[in-house]
């Protein structure tokens, strides 16, 4: 083989491989669904083959069918674990996990029309008043079936008593399972603290990338009219919030 042709043909050889491995990252993090669906709550849990319900693990939810990814299921199936061996009477249980673009866009839209009705008529004062908390749709965590609440969703729970026993175990051990809380205190922006939510971050850094990638590819995914009540007027606020988490969950 002349040295010219073995030059192009390991060239292509190398274009071909890369190419088999940025679909195979595809496949393991979005399996048959297109990444945009994904990153956005496309989709259903339940239907897919890398997600798990965590009821059927042993992990005590609320009254709801929980899923999450595989892999997140089984860290919080052994954190709990270890945690219910050291406090055997301290309530611990799942409250809200994975969320479907659907989901949120109804937590979102009752909001939206609460305020609404309060006499509030400023589209901007509006969403920035319920992104204290919530997000908008096709921006949650918890679209990715990496993110979960547990117990109550309010910090002041966890300040004292019960509430105060799981925070303190959490954020001592919760690291040695790969799970990190994304919304701290003290952080310049954002959502507010929400002592409930954790994430398993060896996965939602990942994703975490990939849906800025989308949003650098196209904004108005986010904010065309429509999409959700204010969709056009906070749709640009979507990399603030998704990004201004804490630094251990990167």
């Amino acid at each position: 083989m002349a040295p010219r042709q073995l030059v192009v043909n390991t060239a292509i050889s190398m274009a071909l491989l890369l190419n088999c491995s940025y679909a195979a990252d595809d496949a393991a993090l979005f399996g048959s669904l297109k990444p945009a669906d994904y990153l956005t709550g496309r989709f259903d849990p339940s239907k897919s083959r890398l997600f798990a319900c965590i009821n059927d693990a042993g992990v005590p939810v609320n009254e709801w069918r929980h899923y999450l990814r595989k892999e997140a299921a089984a860290a919080l199936k052994k954190m709990y674990a270890d945690f219910r061996r050291e406090n055997p009477k301290e309530p611990f249980w799942v409250q809200s996990s994975t969320r479907s673009f659907l989901d949120q866009k109804t937590i979102w839209d009752a909001k939206w029309k609460k305020l609404q009705a309060g006499g509030e008529k400023d589209p901007l004062k509006i969403a920035l008043s319920i992104l204290k908390y919530s997000s908008m749709p096709g921006t949650s965590r918890h679209h990715w079936g990496t993110d979960f609440d547990l117990n109550v969703l309010r910090n002041d729970y966890y300040e004292s008593g019960e509430g105060k026993v799981l925070y303190r175990w959490l954020s001592r051990n919760a690291g040695r399972y790969g799970f990190c809380q994304p919304y701290t205190a003290g952080r310049k922006g954002g959502y507010s603290e929400e002592k409930w939510h954790w994430s398993y971050r060896p996965l939602a850094a990942e994703l975490l990338a990939r849906w800025n990638e989308l949003y650098r590819s196209d904004p108005a995914v986010f904010s065309r009219r429509g999409l959700f009540s204010g969709s056009e007027s906070a749709g640009r606020l979507a990399p603030e919030y998704v990004n201004t988490i804490n630094e251990s969950c990167r």
